[in-house]
């Protein structure tokens, strides 16, 4: 492996000279001097150590990505198709901007501020922050945060920098469609035994629901489920079945939920759309495979984490002084899961 010694050697500069020039310190290094270190770089294929730009302090050039889901550290997978779009799409991003990105997936706050705290990073990208943690988070980690569809609450700080969509919004859209087809009585379904309990998206996609509703003399029905797959089934015969001779559609929080609802429904011999409508949400490539095809409030994610990257090295350029919150729109993905009727 080629070292800054190396290089001095073929140069005829000192390796303190060299190491200015790879670390962009080089505002009194003659043009001349540094071209030559520039090509002899090129020419002997110098790989920099970043251990020890590491330690030296001079800029890691590393964007950290922490995903804080209690549920899928448990079941140590990711079965949601939306995080592996994120973070492909981030990634790709990091790479454009000329960073690396580190990714970590923990279970709660302390762990991944642990993890902030190991590493000399420039950024941190956060995913799945409770808007009581943004307190936490802001308080205790100095470098940039972006935080991903993270909503303040009264007893919070605001986040300084945030990336998200218009959840509320889209959601009272897709409700407006289900009622424009006739459904009266509709279901909202999200992960969490109650209601009461939903934080961030879930809570804003069951405002908007309900806000289209009210605004026609209506309610829907708000229901909790289980938070982990296997559980399903039992929460289908004994919770959901019944209430489906009531009501006509389900509006399901995310595309995930919506393709394993059918699945469930498919089992007890309901069909969609003909015995029930599902609506879902996010626009993932699940929503435009599922059978029959999901009718979905999409999001760009591509869009969602260039956002995110750029909010990410503009905070590092600002010395973490910028504040900024981007909000972006939705839009409605017709599929063939919802009926219309009279």
């Amino acid at each position: 492996m080629v070292t800054i010694k190396d290089i001095a050697n073929y140069t005829g500069v000192s390796p303190t000279t060299v190491s200015n020039v790879i670390h962009e310190r080089d505002n009194k290094v003659s043009p001349e001097t540094r071209d030559k270190v520039k090509k002899a770089l090129k020419e002997l294929n110098y790989t920099a150590n970043m251990g020890g730009r590491l330690l030296a302090k001079h800029g890691s050039k590393i964007i950290g990505m922490i995903i804080q889901d209690n549920a899928a550290e448990k079941e140590n997978v990711y079965d949601n198709p939306y995080y592996g779009e994120l973070i492909q799409s981030v990634e790709s991003c990091v790479k454009q901007s000329g960073y690396f990105m580190m990714f970590h997936r923990v279970a709660d706050f302390e762990e991944g501020a642990k993890l902030a705290e190991m590493w000399h990073l420039e950024s941190l990208i956060v995913s799945g922050a409770s808007s009581q943690e943004v307190t936490k988070w802001q308080n205790r980690v100095s470098i940039p945060i972006v935080f991903v569809d993270t909503y303040a609450s009264f007893d919070s700080l605001e986040p300084k920098l945030n990336v998200g969509i218009k959840d509320r919004e889209g959601a009272y859209e897709l409700t407006r469609y289900l009622l424009e087809k006739g459904h009266k009585k509709i279901i909202f379904l999200a992960k969490g035994e109650k209601s009461d309990q939903w934080v961030g998206a879930d809570y804003e996609r069951a405002e908007g629901v309900k806000q289209a509703m009210l605004e026609q003399g209506l309610t829907p029905l708000l229901q909790g489920m289980p938070t982990t797959y296997k559980h399903y089934h039992t929460f289908v015969q004994t919770e959901l079945e019944e209430k489906i001779t009531d009501y006509t559609a389900i509006f399901c929080a995310s595309d995930l939920l919506g393709v394993q609802i059918i699945s469930e429904l498919y089992k007890k011999g309901i069909r969609v759309p003909t015995d029930v409508s599902v609506v879902s949400f996010d626009g993932t490539l699940l929503s435009r495979y599922a059978t029959p095809q999901l009718t979905s409030m999409s999001q760009d994610v591509s869009l969602k984490a260039q956002k995110i990257v750029e909010l990410a090295i503009q905070g590092i350029e600002s010395n973490n002084t910028l504040a900024k919150k981007v909000v972006l729109e939705t839009e409605l993905v017709e599929g063939d899961s919802v009926q219309e009727i009279d």
